[in-house]
């Protein structure tokens, strides 16, 4: 096995060893290798451009916590690139939102193929921005040919007016352009495009934004809102959590994130309900759902994409709770909420279960690529020292 050259600061513990072995069983049993993608959930074979992106980070940590060993990280990588490269893209500029997992076809999101294309998530292409950073800085035999996939996108369509945008396709087949982002995922995705040079001040400015008091804890809440916007401006657990890793937490949003993480723990205390939430995949309709502490005026709201509640199947988030346990590894609640997941396995070892429904006290038994690759994304920041990704030299 080929030793690479960056060192483990705080090696993981043999228990810490097996969570991560268990994360990246899904890489190995969801790989398309026709293109070197991974489907986004379990025997799906489907990929955003964001789950794209997580394998990417998924797959830099299993060589660095030597769960793969180096041929085997070239040939996944050297094939996901080239496939990458190759994809067609959504009116010649950016990549599509979706794309078939084993073909590399674009489709829509009931993975169906479609010619046109559905649109951009500038979101998707700050996340994946952040993850060539890694790639080209922890492997930088990479570094031209991840530069070079760049340099094919026209990065800067997604952009204006120091704001993200996004493109959708309307019924009549024509495209609209629409600001992208709300607090927190707005400045996480923003600052990925930074890392290649590309400014979105208005996109990093926390402005529009207000505090909302939950559980006597004033929680920092987008007021562009589902009925002005026709966006959710859900606050949750993910977009600190992504952000305190790969780019560390500094300032105002250091102390959000506290927050975000105090509130949760302060309806444990008054409810006696384990809370860790964040937007999740589902295993029964609506399939996916965003597990909010606000969202559209409503706490604890837990809603569709389309702001349809769903109460009855909040449920305690995995991944959420492996990111606040090692991004506050001195909280009392982290830890705990922790222990009630971290052996919440598949028992024919693909993965890590989504979560736990509040309701049922059952696992969600749905196995994603989100999931697993952010248990592996924070174990190899643990292992490096807690030391944000993306400031790797």
């Amino acid at each position: 096995m080929t030793t690479i050259t960056l060192n483990m600061e705080v090696p993981l513990t043999a228990e810490e060893q097996i969570y991560a072995r268990t994360a990246w069983q899904y890489f190995v049993k969801n790989y398309q290798p026709a293109t070197g993608f991974t489907n986004s959930v379990k025997d799906y074979p489907s990929s955003t451009l964001w789950d794209m992106a997580n394998y990417l980070i998924a797959l830099n940590a299993a060589r660095s916590l030597n769960l793969t060993n180096q041929a085997d990280f070239d040939t996944r990588l050297n094939k996901f690139l080239t496939t990458l490269g190759n994809l067609k893209l959504f009116d010649d500029t950016l990549p599509n939102k979706v794309y078939n997992a084993a073909t590399g076809e674009m489709v829509n999101y009931k993975n169906e193929a479609t010619e046109l294309g559905i649109g951009w998530s500038a979101l998707d292409i700050g996340r994946m921005l952040a993850a060539f950073h890694v790639i080209r800085t922890c492997h930088p035999q990479y570094k031209d040919w991840v530069e070079g996939i760049v340099k094919k996108w026209q990065v800067g369509r997604s952009l204006k007016d120091g704001e993200l945008q996004g493109a959708a396709v309307q019924p009549d087949n024509s495209t609209l352009l629409v600001q992208e982002g709300r607090f927190g995922y707005e400045q996480y995705a923003a600052r990925g495009y930074e890392l290649w040079g590309y400014k979105a001040p208005k996109a990093i400015d926390l402005q529009p934004f207000e505090f909302v008091e939950i559980n006597a804890v004033q929680i920092p809440v987008d007021t562009r809102d589902f009925k002005s916007t026709n966006g959710n401006n859900y606050v949750v657990s993910e977009s600190y959590i992504l952000d305190g890793i790969e780019f560390g937490l500094k300032g105002e949003l250091a102390d959000y994130a506290a927050r975000v993480l105090d509130v949760q723990k302060r309806r444990y205390d008054s409810t006696g309900q384990l809370t860790a939430v964040t937007e999740d995949n589902i295993d029964k309709e609506p399939y996916f759902l965003y597990n909010t502490i606000y969202a559209n005026g409503e706490k604890w709201a837990t809603i569709t994409e389309e702001n349809k509640p769903y109460p009855e199947l909040r449920s305690v988030s995995t991944k959420a709770a492996f990111g606040w346990r090692y991004l506050f590894p001195d909280n009392t609640y982290a830890q705990k909420v922790f222990d009630a997941v971290k052996d919440l396995k598949s028992p024919d070892g693909s993965g890590y279960y989504a979560g736990i429904y509040e309701e049922t006290k059952q696992p969600n038994k749905a196995l994603t690529n989100n999931t697993n690759g952010l248990i592996l994304e924070i174990l190899y920041y643990k292992a490096r020292g807690s030391r944000p990704l993306t400031g790797l030299t």
